[in-house]
């Protein structure tokens, strides 16, 4: 039998029906025994960023004004559209619990702030792990009728039973030690309590874990917790200007939650091709999320 039809969007979708069908989804939490995720796909039709948002963007996570496009925009550029996908009646999932584990982005060459960006995305198939199933959001930016910028992000549909709040505690082992300490280099962050409810603005990901105390408690989190795209984009933000004016890779994995307000120090060392970072706590112990951003 051939496959769902994939979907394809002249404009970026509204993202309130969207958010209504997650919030009021009766799906399962869990792939039954034997079921995948169908291959699926979406595709919105090549278009520039608007200019005010593209500056509110830059703003909130720390990207200086230039001619292209944040490394980590073309991830919000599609937001609705993963939206549009992810509660879409062929997906089997409720979108609402999803964890968000790693995030991979090829940055091909850097992308100008006027060039349309055909984009598209696709899911499919999973993978079993200790914490439950994870599966594979992926996203491409075509510029030019070819590929500029591509994205993987993982996400984990979590084992029955498993904490809902958190994620398993990982150890300090997680977090490199530089080879060479004298090249270490420190940046705290201060993170607003409504630092959640603006990147939701900006992002169009509006998920209760990020907007409250009240509604992330509904979910079992303390108080609210920063988007990791946020995060990324601030790591981004920080490291890229001292890797690479054009092709990157940047890879995260995700570790612990940031709760609203906080701080957090940001650490990064030498590594070949670029810079290993840590996102840390405020006793910079405890890694919320650590990676690499290199030149492609």
């Amino acid at each position: 039998m051939p496959g769902p039809t994939p979907l394809s969007f002249e404009r970026s979708p509204a993202i309130w029906p969207s958010l209504a069908r997650a919030v009021l989804s009766r799906r399962p939490a869990r792939l039954a025994s034997g079921e995948t995720i169908p291959a699926l796909e979406a595709r919105l039709a090549p278009g520039l960023p608007d200019p005010g948002h593209l500056e509110a963007y830059r703003e909130l996570c720390g990207f200086e004004p230039d001619e292209r496009l944040p490394l980590t925009y073309p991830h919000v550029l599609a937001g609705p559209m993963h939206l549009a996908l992810l509660t879409s009646p062929a997906f089997p999932l409720k979108l609402l619990g999803l964890v968000h584990l790693r995030n991979r982005i090829e940055a091909e060459r850097a992308v100008g702030q006027r060039e349309p960006l055909d984009l598209r995305c696709r899911v499919g198939g999973h993978r079993d792990s200790e914490r439950g199933q994870e599966f594979d959001l992926v996203t491409e930016a075509r510029a030019g009728g070819r590929v500029a910028w591509i994205e993987t992000s993982t996400m984990l549909a979590r084992r029955g039973g498993s904490p809902a709040a958190r994620p398993a505690r990982p150890t300090l082992a997680v977090v490199p030690a530089p080879a060479a300490p004298a090249g270490v280099r420190n940046c705290e962050l201060k993170l607003a309590a409504d630092l959640g409810r603006r990147y939701a603005r900006v992002s169009g990901d509006y998920n209760p874990i990020h907007l409250s105390g009240v509604t992330a408690r509904l979910f079992g989190f303390r108080r609210a917790i920063i988007h990791g795209m946020w995060s990324l984009a601030r790591i981004a933000a920080e490291l890229q200007p001292r890797v690479s004016a054009g092709g990157v890779v940047l890879e995260v994995a995700f570790k612990l939650p940031v709760l609203l307000p906080s701080r957090v120090v940001l650490r990064d060392w030498p590594r070949q091709g670029g810079l290993g970072f840590a996102l840390l706590d405020e006793a910079g112990e405890r890694p919320h999320a650590t990676g690499r951003m290199v030149a492609g």
